[in-house]
Order: structure tokens, then sequence, then C-alpha cells
């Protein structure tokens, strides 16, 4: 798989919202939910660039992080070409921890190619 390049907007959108995204991987339930309530309309910008990049397959994954993304390969389609709203009413309701298993897949992989760019 080959990393797509991403525009400065998007990195700067990826590195504004790192810290809320680390703690969506890392937060139970409750607190995700609580989360994601008050966030602003552009974590979920985030979220939806993250899902679509996914889908696509435009990430570095080794073996093993594809592996644990696939198994999920369902919900990151069809949440990739989705809104800010339905995503945000999407992970409200969930009461399973695929976001945050997603998340504390990818963000690394997310990291390097910040670093990459800058």
């Amino acid at each position: 798989m080959v990393s797509e390049r991403l525009s400065v907007k998007q990195a700067r959108l990826l590195r504004q919202h790192k810290y809320i995204l680390r703690k969506l991987a890392s937060s139970d339930r409750k607190n995700r939910r609580k989360i994601l309530e008050n966030a602003p309309s552009e974590l979920f910008n985030v979220l939806n660039m993250i899902f679509t990049l996914l889908a696509k397959e435009k990430l570095d994954l080794s073996r093993h992080q594809d592996k644990k993304v696939g198994k999920h390969k369902r919900l990151i389609r069809s949440t990739s070409g989705l809104k800010g709203s339905h995503i945000k009413r999407k992970f409200t309701g969930q009461s399973g921890g695929t976001l945050a298993t997603i998340l504390s897949t990818v963000l690394p992989a997310i990291g390097g190619l910040i670093q990459s760019l800058l």
C-alpha cells in the first residue's frame, strides 16, 4: 500500500485533533460518548478523512495493523462517505469498541504521515 499525500490543511486538522483522537482511542464507552457529544464539527471531518484513507487503502499499515482494521472493513466503508453529523450520530450510539480499536491501530501510521509532510 502506498501512503496518500495529505494536504497541508488535512495535516493541520490532524495535528489539532490528535489529542482528542488519542483520548477517544483510550477511553471507555461513557467517556467516549461525552467526548463525541461535545466535540467540534472539525473532529468529525478528521474522522471522515481517516475512514476515507482506510477505505481506499491509502495508509501504510503493517500486517498486524491491517488484520486488526480488516475486521471492521464494513463499518469503515459505510462510514467513509458520511457527513459529520451522521458520523456523530453513528458513533455516539455505538456500544462496542470499534472506534477505539480503529483509532488505536491507525494513529501511529497517521502520525508518520504528518511527520513526513513537515
